[in-house]
């Protein structure tokens, strides 16, 4: 008996530690069943707007007997990170309701039999994925079953977090590059010319990041590619521009501001996402612990000085904010709420608005006033084309 109790207590650890599967994205019902009827070329759009997982991080504050003197900015630090760099353990299965214009599910009712089961990222309507191979990562076709491209082999020994593109790979008329982030300070990006050289490009070369109290190097946890360019945000909150310079991809700006919450919160995830042209920056803070979301902050990058400008409203734009994406969309095209900021709280897996107008945030309710898991919402009766903003 005492040796069946033994061998209960060692597999109890071990169950912990097997993958989930999550759906990816997960997305509202109405938004995948809206995808669903969609023209390919329209569907297309959309998932060229979906931006991977934000990142959550926590306050470090300066010590209360410091002299107002010497008193340094607080330090921040991340605070999730088995949500960040879960993607050795966390296993996705693709949820998109959509393929060569048939409406049916292959994501989650079916198995997909390729080896592309972790997910580091979405950009441009491709999905970084990776698998059991440590080496072996490819470029995935969300909206065609069995489709990828293949990218250089990658070197085990070196971490593989989070990857973006730098501009739409289909653009023959500019060159498209794929950026890795490591997490780490050196090497603390490396970058790929897709189709061409076939091989990866790191940068060795460490910065210390100027927003960092404890004069620490520069590590990054959050980025997105935009007309050619990359703009990393670092741990810190310094918004860092990568772009090609004489065949070799170097930091040729940094802000001199924060890219943090107006507020000293405990906790905040952020999202950075396109919309519209501009480059936008969500903040989720969490004023008393990580289970609630009390404030929400949206921020868009002015491109003269790398400031954040904190907007008011978002006009006809509804940005969605899932556990592993964000995206932006036309509001009277999906017939969902304007001017607001859809998102998953956590804790309990239901939907919840922001309304930046009146600067609250409330739960979904259907028609009969229970909470729901998803938001619902009335679509348009004349379905247009769907315009993603």
């Amino acid at each position: 008996m005492s040796r069946q109790k033994k061998k209960e207590k060692l597999a109890k650890p071990q169950e912990k530690t097997k993958s989930f599967l999550e759906p990816w994205p997960n997305l509202p019902q109405q938004l995948l069943d809206f995808m669903g009827r969609q023209h390919p070329d329209e569907t297309n759009r959309l998932m060229q707007n979906i931006s991977f997982l934000g990142v959550t991080k926590s306050w470090r504050s300066v010590p209360k007997q410091c002299s107002t003197k010497n008193a340094q900015l607080p330090w921040l630090e991340i605070s999730d990170k088995d949500h960040f760099f879960q993607s050795k353990t966390q296993e996705h299965t693709l949820n998109i309701p959509f393929r060569l214009g048939e409406y049916w599910w292959y994501g989650r009712r079916t198995s997909w039999d390729i080896p592309w089961t972790h997910f580091h990222g979405c950009s441009h309507g491709l999905i970084v994925a990776g698998g059991k191979d440590p080496a072996m990562y490819c470029l995935l076709i969300p909206t065609s079953r069995f489709t990828y491209r293949s990218i250089p082999t990658w070197d085990p020994t070196i971490p593989f977090k989070f990857a973006t593109l730098s501009s739409n790979p289909y653009n023959k008329n500019k060159a498209c590059f794929l950026m890795v982030l490591t997490g780490c300070s050196t090497p603390a990006f490396v970058v790929s010319h897709l189709g061409y050289q076939n091989k990866w490009m790191k940068e060795e070369k460490t910065l210390l990041d100027p927003n960092c109290s404890k004069r620490k190097l520069m590590q990054f946890t959050n980025a997105i590619g935009f007309e050619g360019k990359f703009y990393a945000l670092s741990l810190q909150g310094t918004l860092a521009v990568i772009e090609e310079i004489e065949s070799r991809f170097q930091i040729t700006k940094l802000s001199r501001s924060r890219a943090v919450p107006s507020v000293f919160p405990k906790h905040f995830t952020e999202y950075l996402l396109e919309s519209n042209g501009e480059i936008l920056l969500i903040f989720f803070i969490f004023e008393q612990s990580i289970r609630k979301v009390d404030k929400v902050e949206v921020f868009k990058l002015q491109m003269d000085d790398l400031s954040w400008l904190k907007l008011d409203k978002l006009g006809n734009r509804t940005l969605f904010a899932g556990t592993n994406y964000c995206m932006s969309v036309n509001a009277s095209q999906l017939g969902c709420r304007s001017n607001c900021v859809y998102f998953i709280e956590r804790a309990t897996n239901t939907w919840r608005f922001y309304e930046m107008g009146s600067d609250t945030i409330s739960p979904c309710f259907d028609d009969y006033g229970s909470q729901t898991i998803s938001p619902v919402w009335e679509e348009p009766i004349v379905e247009n084309k769907f315009l993603v903003r």
